[in-house]
């Protein structure tokens, strides 16, 4: 047997074998020569049961100094409609055709591209209320330590932060880059378009218009100032603590 021979049996092989993960138990049932078939004409398999529920929003929120209650509150109607969407997506995905599934467009490539603009929106919203609440300030203890580690002081990384909150259109994150083994602060132009894969999100600052305009108007740096004196670092460290980034 030759090795390109080998070659397309492993191939036609592990083929046949991921479209009868896509068909589920029936497409096994059927045999192999059947799962392709199968899993085309099926639908998206694994799909949560359970409809996402909004968290509360926290009440540490009522307190933030310079950022008012009312933008929260507004802020939070946001992400209720993100977690609305996401359901709806979802439920939808359930009986979406697999077999129209085309790269210029179908229902499939719509449903799953809006997924992660919708289920970004959630998640970065809810790491984002828990960033708030606290007395701002350089981090202390392990945290405080890596950032000084990594950036080479607590003014340099705020500096890069602030600077990185007006380059945005969207999001600034402080992650830890499992791959890199430092904190790095990456900005993205949408929910959806985080950066880097293999990073941890520690800190999340969203820099949409909606975020501040009711209390800052167009003064984004005003707002990004008023971020940091309201960052809850406990929050942080335990997301920190979650990645890897302080053992």
């Amino acid at each position: 047997m030759t090795s390109e021979t080998s070659r397309r049996d492993f191939l036609r092989m592990a083929s046949l074998a991921g479209a009868t993960l896509l068909a589920g138990g029936n497409a096994a049932k059927a045999g192999a020569a059947d799962a392709p078939g199968a899993a085309a004409a099926g639908a998206v398999a694994g799909l949560a049961a359970t409809p996402l529920t909004a968290k509360p929003l926290p009440p540490k929120l009522q307190k933030t100094t310079g950022i008012s209650a009312g933008t929260h509150e507004e802020h939070y109607k946001l992400y209720q409609g993100y977690i609305k969407k996401t359901n709806e997506v979802l439920d939808r995905l359930k009986t979406v055709d697999l077999t129209t599934a085309n790269q210029s467009f179908s229902d499939l490539r719509s449903l799953k591209v809006d997924l992660t603009f919708a289920l970004g929106g959630v998640k970065n919203h809810e790491l984002y209320f828990e960033a708030m609440g606290g007395p701002g300030g350089p981090a202390g203890g392990a945290l405080g330590a890596r950032i000084a580690r990594d950036f080479g002081s607590h003014e340099k990384w705020a500096a890069e932060f602030r600077a990185c909150g007006l380059a945005a259109r969207g999001w600034v994150w402080l992650a830890w880059d499992r791959d890199l083994a430092r904190m790095m602060n990456y900005i993205g132009d949408a929910q959806n378009t985080y950066p880097v894969w293999n990073s941890s999100v520690v800190l999340p600052m969203d820099v949409y218009e909606h975020a501040y305009y009711l209390d800052f108007k167009t003064n984004r740096a005003g707002y990004i100032d008023a971020f940091l004196a309201n960052v809850d670092w406990d929050a942080a460290t335990k997301l920190a603590e979650t990645a890897g980034a302080l053992s």
